[in-house]
């Protein structure tokens, strides 16, 4: 059998990961150095940095594959509670201005917050860029070994691949334009079909695993997932409802955390119970138990706007879902349409114990209900950003009311449903500029 890379990763002790992200954190240095020809860097000898050449052989492929998938989980975390504070999941509460714009709606190209930030401060393009970087290298390597040299290379190929999907996935879901290894702009679609890419290689890896004929289950699902997400995100809901229905039920994959350390904490819980961030007012009193939300009975950071907590998850160490059977439901009733819709998403329903939605054949009706059910299996998963984008949803709270709902803190809610290309990226990046 091959060994589930994902679940041994996460249970690792905080010095492991320390170790493995100082390990990946020199490598990018030098790689970026190397090409730059930074050469005084390279020429400083640092007693605690491990080497190119130390960590870039086939016996730290596991390594650098585990890695990966640690910039993966921190990154998503930030994602998580910056998308939702763009979306209307999440309500800023904080006295710091330089976080307001993920709230308001107005990020600014030059700010740094967003753009070069690590996942421990809310950052989300560098992060995810990072972790996109380490995905491909780690690829980029088990490529250039054998079989014979790295033990599960198949199944280690199928992970840095299906996270390298994922990585594109969340750029393209989030920002109106990325670029890739000093590349030009890619826009979402772009980002999207790449992904679609990225996956194909994981799943033809999980199927090929020797030591598993029929694959690492939980990666190739994962995989198979990815792309549907992808596929859909592209308007290919054809293709989208066949990887869709093959996802079985009780599928989950969990990026998971570790409260003992901030790169390893799930950033959701330590924000909003840190009294940053506060469930915004669509979401309270729901009285539904995929969105469990309590009164804290007091305020939250800024003294002013009152604190309501989420339950989803229940502390740091709790995982946030990167894939599930449920959102492939989801997907497949949006792939499928008309009243076939209501029907899956009632049979979702009814495992819940929820009431069944009114049958419809109304495509505005049906919109609307796929919308409002993604909102809420999905809640606080990184995935609202982008339905309201695509699914053009109402802005909550409306673009040109003045900002905050709570208080004022100057300005008004802009009509942002994507964050801009940072300008780090077309400042450094001569390739980056000028539009994709």
């Amino acid at each position: 059998m091959s060994p589930d890379i994902h679940r041994p990763t996460h249970m690792q002790r905080n010095s492991a990961r320390r170790t493995r992200t100082k390990a990946w954190a020199f490598l990018s240095i030098a790689v970026l150095c190397t090409a730059l020809a930074c050469n005084n860097l390279l020429d400083v000898q640092a007693p605690d940095a491990i080497g190119t050449t130390t960590i870039e052989n086939p016996g730290s492929a596991l390594l650098l594959v585990q890695s990966t998938i640690g910039d993966f989980d921190c990154a998503l975390g930030a994602y998580v509670v910056a998308t939702g504070l763009m979306s209307g999941e999440l309500q800023e509460t904080t006295l710091t201005a330089s976080r307001w714009s993920y709230d308001r709606r107005d990020i600014d190209p030059n700010e740094t917050a967003y753009s070069t930030n690590d996942c421990t401060s809310l950052g989300t393009y560098t992060p995810l860029s990072t972790a996109r970087f380490t995905a491909d290298h780690a690829l980029t390597l088990l490529d250039g070994w054998t079989d014979d040299q790295v033990p599960n290379r198949q199944n280690l190929i199928a992970h840095a691949a299906t996270y390298g999907g994922y990585d594109r996935i969340l750029l393209g879901e989030a920002f109106c334009a990325a670029a890739i290894d000093l590349g030009p702009q890619l826009t979402s679609n772009d980002l999207f079909n790449l992904a679609i890419a990225k996956f194909d290689t994981a799943v033809a890896a999980a199927q090929a695993d020797p030591t598993n004929p029929v694959g690492d289950g939980d990666i190739l699902n994962l995989a198979i997932l990815g792309r549907a997400r992808a596929e859909l995100d592209v308007g290919n809901t054809a293709a989208a409802a066949t990887d869709a229905a093959l996802i079985p039920p009780d599928f989950e994959y969990d990026a998971t955390y570790d409260a003992a350390t901030d790169y390893r904490t799930n950033r959701v819980f330590s924000q909003n119970n840190g009294h940053a961030v506060t469930v915004a007012p669509e979401y309270r009193g729901l009285n539904d138990p995929r969105v469990p939300v309590t009164d804290a009975g007091r305020l939250a950071a800024d003294e002013q706007t009152p604190l309501f907590l989420q339950g989803k998850y229940a502390d740091g160490s709790a995982p946030i879902p990167v894939g599930s059977y449920t959102e492939a439901q989801l997907i497949l009733a949006e792939a499928t349409g008309g009243p076939g819709a209501i029907t899956i998403l009632n049979t979702l329903r009814a495992g819940a114990g929820l009431s069944a939605l009114p049958s419809s054949s109304d495509p505005a009706v049906i919109k609307a209900d796929i919308a409002q059910e993604r909102a809420r299996w999905l809640w606080l998963q990184g995935t609202h950003l982008y339905d309201v984008r695509r699914l053009d949803l109402p802005l909550v709270p409306a673009a040109g009311l003045p900002y905050s709902i709570t208080y004022s803190k100057g300005g008004t809610y802009g009509s942002e449903t994507c964050m801009p290309l940072p300008a780090v990226e077309t400042n450094n990046n001569p390739n980056a500029r000028g539009g994709g």
